[in-house]
């Protein structure tokens, strides 16, 4: 094994630690001899990739690697990243597949695969859209903090697209509340008369939702059924695109996404 190599398994090992590491477990844990481990500390902490407590005598993560991480993020191009994934859920699922983002009190739509199958659809790249009776919208609302999340439903405007549209900022909480629940979101024709879709959101390594992605169809072709099976590929393709964000969701690694779309 490289000397790269052993370095980044020593600062992995520093990072997942849910706790300052001492000397003598690291070593334990990697199987490296002492002063090899040593060496390869010394030149992380040099870096400012890991600190060292004297006091305590442990290890943890330095704070050079905030830096780092802000600026790959800054770096992320969230369309080329969910493009793969888009292509695999539009190849498995067959209906349209949107991604969308926050645009001050909208949602904005900043990729979209078509369907083979023709439909018309509201949607289309650089188009904006309502948060509360779209699905990515509601998707993306249900997971922003409080306190943004109020601010949008403030400035909302409930104007009743369908007999199915979201009426008030009640009715809106609750649904929002159901989303977390459920992990996703439905628009069932809330938007467009003949159209649902079933979305979920994205993060990014702050776990901050940053997107959401949906799978949007005719009514005809989107019945209760369908919907509820395209829910555990949606969910599972947006934690592959927030996990390539850097998102570590608590205890398994991933964080329920829940959607809607349109």
């Amino acid at each position: 094994m490289s000397s790269i190599d052993k370095a980044i398994q020593v600062l992995e090992t520093v990072c997942d630690n849910p706790e300052a590491i001492r000397f003598t477990d690291l070593v334990t844990r990697l199987g490296l001899p002492k002063s090899t481990a040593h060496r390869l500390l010394t030149t992380l902490l040099d870096h400012g990739l890991v600190r060292y407590d004297r006091e305590d005598q442990r290890y943890s993560p330095g704070y050079r690697l905030l830096s780092m991480a802000q600026r790959t993020w800054e770096r992320l191009d969230i369309p080329k990243v969910a493009r793969d994934h888009m292509q695999r859920l539009l190849h498995e699922a067959g209906e349209t597949v949107h991604l969308a983002a926050v645009d001050g009190h909208e949602i904005i739509y900043i990729d979209k695969l078509e369907s083979p199958k023709t439909i018309r659809l509201y949607s289309a790249i650089g188009k904006r859209g309502p948060m509360y009776c779209t699905g990515v919208g509601k998707a993306i609302l249900a997971y922003l903090p409080e306190q943004q999340q109020e601010d949008v439903i403030a400035h909302t405007e409930f104007v009743r697209h369908t007999a199915h549209t979201i009426p008030d900022a009640r009715a809106l909480r609750q649904a929002l509340a159901d989303i977390r629940v459920r992990g996703c979101a439905l628009d069932m024709e809330e938007h467009e008369e003949g159209v649902r879709c079933v979305a979920a959101p994205i993060f990014n390594f702050r776990g901050e939702v940053v997107a959401g992605i949906s799978v949007t169809s005719l009514a005809s072709r989107m019945s209760t059924t369908r919907l509820q099976d395209l829910q555990a590929l949606l969910l599972e393709v947006a934690r592959d695109i927030s996990r390539e964000l850097g998102y570590l969701q608590p205890n398994d690694h991933s964080r329920p996404g829940g959607q809607e779309a349109s």
